[in-house]
């Protein structure tokens, strides 16, 4: 599956989740990923939407279990960690 948006899950949707949109994208353009849309949103808005690959602190592991294709970050603040992640998902 070919990811072309990624979603950025927290329990609020406002400032954890736009941390780590902002570190996703930093980290995307660091691995040479373009044409990739980032958002960002609560966990529970996350689990109506239609997302190829969804980003999710550690700490809500439990709460993303029903939502496909996660990622989750120790640190959402640590943009290798992001890196190495995200060539995973996108198998590079």
């Amino acid at each position: 599956m070919a990811i072309k948006s990624i979603c950025c899950c927290c329990g609020m949707g406002a400032g954890t989740s736009l941390l780590a949109k902002m570190n996703i994208e930093k980290a995307l353009t660091n691995i040479g990923k373009k044409g990739v849309t980032v958002e960002h949103c609560t966990i529970s808005e996350a689990m109506g939407s239609q997302f190829d690959l969804y980003v999710v602190s550690r700490d809500l592991a439990v709460s993303a279990k029903s939502l496909p294709n996660v990622i989750l970050l120790d640190n959402i603040l640590d943009i290798k960690e992001a890196e190495t992640k995200l060539k995973s998902a996108f198998g590079i």
